[in-house]
């Protein structure tokens, strides 16, 4: 992505080496660097987040070009809001968080357009049959998990794909927790009637509705 790598031309002009000596630091401590006016910490930060930011925003939004805009936008929210980050709190999920609101606040009236084409990595890379296995019912999975309700798709999305815990998701999404269980419940078993449907009325799916998710 190498409009990514431009992000914040103004802000960051960080030497590799100095990234390097930042890496070990968990995003906590770099956001308390950043907090005391490094720019180098948020550099780091950048580095670290930016994929996952801008695979986040493209599943909201169907579209790389606009993925890469929001991506650029929510990191220079977060740098200019830096000052507000609770350290009490994940960094993780008050970077998605503002990924999550600059995305809405952008395509409110607009819906997302495009199919899910990542997936999670497979468990086991030692057989390409299962590695294709593994890639082609997550492709499923996801691709119609995007015709669920947006608020269950996106807390499943963020439970599941991203791996935050369901009190990170909530504060996510600016819902309390007990909802996005409800959000979680409902979606995983939606899923699991679709893909029952998928199958046919005669079929044999492979998917059972406590394992989807």
């Amino acid at each position: 992505m190498q409009a990514i790598s431009n992000i914040l031309a103004d802000v960051v002009a960080t030497p590799e080496v100095e990234l390097d000596e930042l890496d070990n630091l968990q995003p906590g401590e770099l956001a308390r660097q950043c907090q005391a006016g490094s720019r180098e910490a948020f550099a780091a930060l950048v580095a670290q987040f930016q994929e996952r930011i801008y695979n986040f925003l493209l599943k909201m939004t169907g579209r790389s070009h606009d993925a890469e805009d929001l991506t650029q936008e929510t990191f220079l929210k977060a740098w200019q809001g830096i000052g507000r980050f609770d350290p009490e709190h994940s960094f993780s999920s008050w970077l998605f968080t503002i990924a999550k609101r600059t995305a809405l606040n952008h395509f409110r009236s607009r819906r997302p357009m495009a199919e899910l084409e990542e997936a999670p990595e497979p468990a086991d890379d030692s057989d390409p049959s299962v590695v294709l296995a593994q890639d082609e019912r997550s492709r499923e999975l996801w691709s119609l998990a995007r015709t669920l309700k947006p608020r269950q798709y996106q807390v499943l999305w963020l439970r599941y794909a991203e791996g935050f815990s369901v009190e990170e998701t909530a504060r996510i999404m600016g819902l309390l927790p007990i909802h996005t269980r409800v959000l979680l419940h409902r979606g995983r078993n939606q899923l699991a009637h679709l893909l029952q449907s998928k199958s046919g009325p005669g079929g044999n799916s492979n998917h059972q509705p406590a394992k989807v998710l």
